[in-house]
């Protein structure tokens, strides 16, 4: 009778651990759009935006491997290894920035309350306990051919360990839109970002194919002088037009602009990246659309939304409410918001709002790439001029 105690404390050394629950997240979920760098070769890009390893319940796992396969017709045609050093770096940072309360007030640039799940905090090491997470931001892809889904495979060890295998899928998708657009401005434009990879829209769910949008002089500047007033800008005061037929869901027109956030003659780049960085900050203090600035979103067919971003103060002439005609002046180009210069910031999206709708590829019906035998309807790319064809 005495040793049934240490029989019991036996059977409890030997009982197992816990199972571990690892999955793999998106957001966006479900699908990835590509983005056509070059049609005549097949190439095309595609970004993971948000990739999250939650460990939802059961013991701590370490994840040991993090593998993205391009599959076509079933079979894997490119795979890419996350190497275990970037997984390190991305706990490490995205557990600080939770603590420091970043990701918090970001959230609609992180967008980790989406990825993640309620109730999900930041592992701050490969080892996830339950509860916990790692999340994995942009990850690119060229796409050298055909694709149909990106599946991400995790894998790892519990404590135990017991291998643990968690996989997730999407479906890599060209985006057809219901409308033919024509572009915002008229005239010739110089695409100065676009969805290209060294774009820094490219890397956000809300403007992963958006466009910000100036215009060049003779010399090939946006400006002319020192660029010292807003009107010293090409593009300033420029119309800007509706893409399409639609429905204004919201205006706003009176956001106060300043030519303080130009560059000044003579101020170093750091210096000018540092007081950008505070004018920002103090933006968001006012409300997280303060860096939007002046704006107009239109609801088109096919749940839809055009957003044209930085308008000048006073210049927007629709409001909510109002049905607008594809090429109906709508408002100008100026420099509200968080703009460092005068430009039209473009962007569609399958939600009307700004901050946490997805971002989609958009074509323009009348656009002609100048040195470049390209028209049509075409994506664009950051640095190419192109020309509105009436």
């Amino acid at each position: 009778m005495r040793k049934a105690p240490l029989l019991v404390l036996a059977l409890g050394c030997l009982a197992p651990l816990p199972l571990a629950a690892l999955e793999v997240r998106f957001h966006p979920a479900d699908t990835v759009y590509s983005h056509e760098v070059d049609a005549g070769r097949g190439l095309s890009t595609v970004v993971l935006q948000n990739v999250a390893l939650v460990q939802r319940e059961g013991g701590a796992v370490t994840v040991e491997s993090l593998e993205i396969d391009v599959r076509a017709g079933g079979q894997t045609v490119q795979m890419q290894a996350v190497p275990t050093a970037a997984l390190d770096a991305s706990a490490q940072q995205m557990s600080a920035l939770e603590a420091a309360g970043v990701l918090k007030l970001y959230d609609f640039h992180f967008q980790t309350s989406r990825s993640l799940g309620e109730g999900i905090k930041m592992a701050p090491s490969r080892t996830l306990a339950a509860g916990t997470g790692l999340l994995v931001g942009g990850r690119a892809l060229m796409l050298a051919g055909p694709a149909d889904e990106i599946a991400v495979i995790a894998r790892g060890k519990d404590a135990a360990g017991r291998p643990v295998e968690a996989q997730g899928t999407l479906q890599v998708r060209v985006h057809k839109s219901p409308n033919e657009y024509r572009f915002p401005l008229a005239g010739t434009s110089y695409v100065g970002a676009a969805p290209s990879l060294h774009s820094h829209h490219r890397w956000a769910v809300p403007q992963e194919f958006a466009l910000d949008l100036v215009a060049l002089g003779g010399e090939g500047r946006t400006h002319k002088g020192n660029g010292e007033t807003l009107e010293d800008f090409y593009a300033y005061g420029r119309d800007v037009l509706a893409v399409g037929d639609g429905e204004v869901v919201e205006a706003v027109g009176d956001a106060v602009e300043t030519r303080d956030r130009l560059r000044q003659p003579g101020e170093s780049a750091e210096a000018f990246l540092q007081r950008t960085v505070a004018e920002q900050n103090k933006l968001l203090a006012q409300g997280l659309r303060a860096p939007l600035g002046n704006y107009v979103i239109l609801r088109h067919a096919g749940g839809e939304f055009s957003q044209y971003v930085h308008l000048k103060q006073g210049s927007v002439r629709v409001k909510a409410g109002d049905t607008v005609r594809r090429g109906q002046v709508i408002g100008q180009l100026g420099q509200s918001g968080n703009s460092t210069e005068p430009h039209l910031h473009f962007q569609v999206t399958d939600g009307p709002d700004p901050l946490y709708s997805r971002g989609l590829p958009v074509v323009f019906q009348n656009v002609a790439v100048e040195g470049l035998d390209l028209e049509g309807p075409i994506p664009l790319q950051t640095g190419w001029v192109v020309t509105a064809k009436p």
